[in-house]
């Protein structure tokens, strides 16, 4: 047998999961990507802003002279270490001013410190020459890194927290609304063991729907099967009970020199009317409706009377009346009229039969005042053909068919001292339901 798989809440929940964790995994890639590259262009398009104001504010007095009033367009220029820094080349790369924000900062290695940068070389026009001059401004990543940072704490901080929001309402949803047709076929199911309903009724999701059906099919073809094999015994334990009387009286009209073969004969009709028995019940059913067993028991010693009072027998009952077993009448009554058959025909005045149940279980007891079964005997007389009274009539199948009966019901028997008449006790039990 394979070991049960995964619940579907376990794995719709593990689906759901590793679908949202790549959605966002991606969500938030891109989304980190993108604000890397808007901050970036923000930062270039900042930097040519400082650079056209720095333009607009510079002396040019020749090409080595340039000169740039002490409150610069922007106050960071004028910070040292300010993070923003500023400087004006020649044509030959001579650097003719740096803002004093540059003071002590090798610019030189500007790439190797990944600085942004923007310049831009114009030709400057005097009256009586022009000459080429490189402008250019940078910037540190110190603000644009703790800008990404900041953003990215703070994107992954809200995925994390939708996504915990989206497992719970995942999870509310599953339990209050998608799972619910599970739940209504389980209750249908207990239901349906419990024998209150046939089959399985009720308007599921086309899914499920196509479950029930297959099920309900299963159990159609169940019933008309085991309807088939009872029909199968019966038929077949008729068909020989006709002969077999035939030959019985054919016996019984000759001569005592028949005498084994008359004994033969009759140890097997008695089988037969055990297998007959037998194919009336088959064994409990799984979907079998609880029975109420105080009027049944009633119903029995009422029509077993007449043979107590022949045999000058009190039989009384002392039942529990809300007791019930998962159990056909047929079985009950062949249960039933086994036992109290043999505590009759072994009592000497009072046969009494104790019904009582509880969350434990139930228990059955019928008591007779009778010689009793010796404890040694006990276990043996529950087999199949042995027998208590050798004296009596019979193959000894009474006591073999209730304990096969009783097993096949989930109880237990056993023969014990009958308090208070003295004889033998025949208890069953049977679990809780």
């Amino acid at each position: 047998m394979s070991p049960p798989g995964l619940s579907l809440t376990l794995r719709i929940t593990l689906v759901t999961v590793a679908m949202i964790a790549v959605f966002f995994l991606v969500t938030a890639t891109l989304l980190e990507r993108a604000f890397r590259e808007n901050a970036e262009d923000a930062v270039m398009t900042r930097l040519e802003a400082q650079l056209l104001l720095l333009m607009g504010v510079v002396e040019v007095s020749g090409p080595h002279e340039v000169r740039l009033p002490e409150l610069l367009p922007e106050a960071r220029l004028s910070l040292p270490a300010g993070g923003l820094y500023a400087r004006i080349l020649d044509r030959d790369g001579e650097m003719l001013w740096r803002s004093p924000s540059a003071l002590g900062v090798a610019l030189g290695d500007w790439r190797e410190r990944q600085m942004f940068q923007h310049e831009m070389t114009v030709r400057w026009e005097l009256p009586e020459q022009s000459f080429p001059l490189t402008f250019q401004v940078l910037e540190d990543r110190e603000a644009y890194i703790a800008q990404i940072d900041r953003y990215r704490r703070t994107l992954w901080g809200a995925l994390a927290l939708l996504t915990a929001l989206l497992m719970a309402a995942q999870a509310l949803a599953l339990g209050l609304w998608g799972l619910r047709p599970l739940r209504r076929v389980r209750t249908d199911l207990e239901a349906l063991r419990l024998g209150e309903n046939r089959r399985l009724e009720g308007s599921y999701p086309r899914e499920i729907g196509m479950l029930t059906d297959s099920i309900n099919a299963l159990l159609e073809f169940e019933r008309e099967r085991l309807q088939r094999q009872s029909n199968a015994l019966a038929d077949l334990a008729h068909s020989l009970k006709t002969p077999l009387s035939a030959l019985r009286l054919a016996v019984e009209s000759g001569d005592g020199e028949h005498r084994d073969m008359r004994i033969q004969i009759e140890r097997m009709q008695e089988m037969i009317e055990h297998e007959l028995n037998r194919a009336q019940r088959l064994g409990p059913s799984p979907f079998q409706a609880p029975l109420v067993l105080a009027p049944v028991i009633e119903r029995t010693c009422t029509a077993l009377q007449r043979v107590a009072d022949h045999h000058g027998v009190v039989l009384d009952t002392v039942l529990q009346p809300e007791c019930t077993l998962r159990i056909d009448t047929g079985a009950l009554f062949e249960l039933l009229g086994n036992v109290l058959d043999n505590a009759l025909r072994h009592a000497r005045s009072r046969v009494r039969v104790t019904l009582g149940c509880g969350p434990e279980g139930l228990e059955l007891c019928i008591d007779d005042d009778g010689p009793g079964i010796p404890e040694a005997e006990r276990e043996r007389v529950l087999r199949r053909g042995a027998r208590s009274d050798t004296r009596a009539g019979g193959q000894g199948l009474g006591l073999h068919i209730v304990a096969t009966l009783v097993r096949d019901h989930g109880g237990e028997l056993s023969i014990e001292h009958a308090p208070g008449l003295g004889g033998a006790r025949i208890r069953m039990t049977f679990p809780g339901a």
